[in-house]
């Protein structure tokens, strides 16, 4: 078949949903800095990244709506899945597929540890009025792990392999306050927090690869319908240094952040169909930390870098995330009034040997108070696509982001209380 039926499942799968342990690169701005924005992030979904940040004056008030996805492909995954659905339906007719060669090189590629697809999405809405700000957040999470029949591996068995994907993930709506104030005795040091609450939703469901049905439609449905929901509180923490404001004579404003989020580890039930899978009992979203750095050698020209401080887990069991990233801005009319911001950057995942570094870009359009910021981040690195049936490349990581808002005050002549 011209597109294997369970990548367009399980594509439709990603696009809905996404992961739960590693940091979300939330708003436009950010991504098209490499992922950097803890110590550069403003407005209100600066509150997302460090929580801190809200207490500048700098940073304006107002409202930001960010929505993003992302997705990446490890391993020989897709190879082998399709392999494994062409070679199993062709056993079952007696086609040519059905030798005991390409079944062999079918589940050597599905059989890598590192095998997996997983996906992240994100769609919030950020109002932040001076000091506080508050959200909402929906996060989605989802990863396909492959699963091996070594029983069924003959010709004359492999039309009935049990070989599977497993899907599986998590929905997140957060709900919560964030608040950043300037510490009275040490100018230019800022602390700040969120407080959540967060409904979970987590799914499983075991997509068979030997057969046609279900279809993406199906999938989908039994793979929402069995999710279980129960409720978990959410705490986060930052803190943000304006060295100029302790400092005065140090050059080029440079800020210092750090923020831990989901510092309680929040565990939500997994749905019965995990259990009975030797999945745990809860699905845990796990705290991470990050930390960055940005300077502004001139007004109108940013530069920031982020590094994860934690090794995170992804709901891929074997691949770990730790993204490190660098970025820059250009304002070309850097007014309240009016502004196009430019932005270029990289970004890396170091838990992964052999990963490539991911470009990332974006630009925006700020008149008035109203923005439109949009962003984009690919690797240049390709996964070969290489089924029994057919053969491409497509990136093998690939993020998009778009976020508008509403802002008002801030700016570069606003003074902190």
């Amino acid at each position: 078949m011209k597109r294997a039926l369970l990548v367009v499942a399980v594509s439709s799968l990603l696009a809905q949903a996404g992961s739960a342990t590693e940091w979300h690169v939330l708003g436009a701005r950010a991504m098209g800095m490499g992922g950097a924005g803890v110590a550069a992030a403003e407005g209100p979904v600066s509150g997302y990244w460090n929580p801190a940040s809200l207490g500048r004056a700098e940073s304006p008030s107002g409202v930001q709506v960010p929505l993003d996805a992302h997705a990446e492909l490890t391993g020989q995954a897709i190879d082998g899945a399709n392999d494994v659905h062409d070679i199993a339906t062709d056993c079952q007719t007696g086609g040519p597929l059905c030798t005991q060669a390409n079944i062999n090189a079918a589940l050597v590629k599905l059989n890598d540890t590192n095998n997996g697809m997983r996906a992240d999405a994100a769609l919030g809405a950020h109002f932040k009025i001076k000091k506080l700000g508050v959200f909402l957040n929906n996060l989605s999470y989802v990863a396909g792990v492959p699963k091996i029949d070594n029983a069924n591996t003959t010709p004359a068995t492999f039309g009935s392999n049990q070989s599977e994907l497993v899907l599986k993930g998590l929905n997140v709506t957060e709900v919560g306050a964030g608040y950043g104030r300037e510490l009275p005795w040490v100018p230019g040091l800022f602390v700040g927090g969120n407080l959540k609450i967060l409904v979970g939703k987590a799914g499983w469901y075991d997509y068979m690869l030997n057969t046609n049905s279900p279809g993406a439609s199906g999938a989908l449905s039994k793979f929402m319908n069995g999710a279980k929901t129960s409720v978990q509180p959410g705490v986060d923490l930052g803190a943000l240094w304006d060295v100029s404001r302790t400092l005065e004579i140090v050059p080029f404003h440079p800020r210092v952040g750090i923020t831990a989020r989901n510092i309680n580890n929040p565990q939500f039930s997994n749905p019965d169909q995990a259990k009975l899978a030797g999945a745990p009992s809860n699905y845990s979203l796990q705290g991470n930390a990050r930390a960055g750095v940005a300077v502004s050698p001139l007004s109108w020209w940013h530069l920031a870098a982020d590094a994860d401080l934690t090794r995170n887990l992804t709901s891929v069991g074997n691949v770990a995330s730790q993204y490190a990233g660098v970025g820059t801005e250009v304002n070309l009319g850097n007014s309240q009034n009016f502004n196009i911001p430019l932005r270029i950057g990289l970004a890396r995942n170091m838990a992964q040997s052999g990963s490539k570094t991911s470009l990332t870009g974006g630009f925006g359009v700020h008149l008035l108070h109203f923005t439109v910021d949009a962003s984009a981040m690919v690797s240049p690195a390709r996964v070969q696509y290489k089924s029994a049936k057919e053969s491409q490349k497509i990136p093998s990581e690939l993020s998009l982001g778009v976020q508008v808002g509403m802002l008002f005050g801030g700016g570069k002549d606003a003074k902190n209380d």
